[in-house]
């Protein structure tokens, strides 16, 4: 093999490898706190249907003059799809109770775990490993 097609090579493979690390350590689910949930009752202000995750926009009432704003992370919308979610499932202005896991440095957002609608449906999110994540009251 000649001294270019072995240079070549070299660089497909460690290209290879870096966008292979890249792609595992995007789906890494550490970010967010296994040990808790919190439940949040609000309403949606976007419902973002993108890859390579989802995404919902949420605020929540915190007294007669506050709102938190929540960004609350979905799986892919691949993943959604299979388990039978629709992008037309939650809309802007739709009043909901999610159930998250809280994200680890404090910021207001988290994992979507569950998702209560208005018409009385229950989402759950095809999260991997969802059993890991302690709900808690």
């Amino acid at each position: 093999m000649s001294r270019s097609a072995l240079k070549t090579a070299g660089t497909l493979v460690v290209t290879l490898a870096l966008g292979a690390a890249t792609a595992h350590t995007h789906h890494s689910f550490a970010i967010f706190d296994h040990t808790q949930t919190y439940t949040l009752e609000g309403t949606v202000e976007k419902f973002q249907w993108s890859n390579p995750h989802g995404y919902i926009e949420l605020d929540v009432e915190t007294g007669p003059d506050g709102i938190a704003h929540f960004t609350l992370e979905l799986t892919s919308i691949n993943m959604l799809r299979r388990s039978g979610w629709r992008s037309s499932d939650i809309s802007a202005g739709d009043r909901v109770k999610a159930v998250a896991a809280p994200l680890l440095d404090g910021q207001p957002g988290g994992l979507l775990l569950e998702i209560g609608l208005p018409d009385g449906r229950t989402l759950i999110p095809p999260v991997p490993a969802i059993n890991t994540f302690r709900r808690t009251p």
